[in-house]
């Protein structure tokens, strides 16, 4: 009987830190997502900020209204690699 209850203690408590691990790994994933970088200063940047431009059908999201316009006169500066 003791052998029996080890192993559902055992088995539940597997489950739990699994159950735990997967949830951690999806809402890192999803602020990954949700984090863009400014190609300028490099500082990170919520997508709903209001400084976004587009290049080559590709959206890019600046932390401030300087950042914007440094891309917007010459993109392949801040682009490369």
């Amino acid at each position: 009987m003791k052998t029996i209850l080890i192993i559902c203690i055992f088995a539940l408590s597997v489950g739990a830190l699994y159950n735990s691990n997967a949830a951690t790994l999806n809402r890192e994933m999803t602020l990954a997502d949700s984090i863009k970088v400014d190609p300028v200063c490099k500082m990170k940047v919520k997508p709903s900020t209001s400084h976004k431009s587009t290049y080559q059908k590709q959206e890019y999201w600046f932390c401030a209204k300087g950042c914007k316009m440094k891309f917007d006169k010459n993109p392949v500066q801040y682009l490369k690699k």
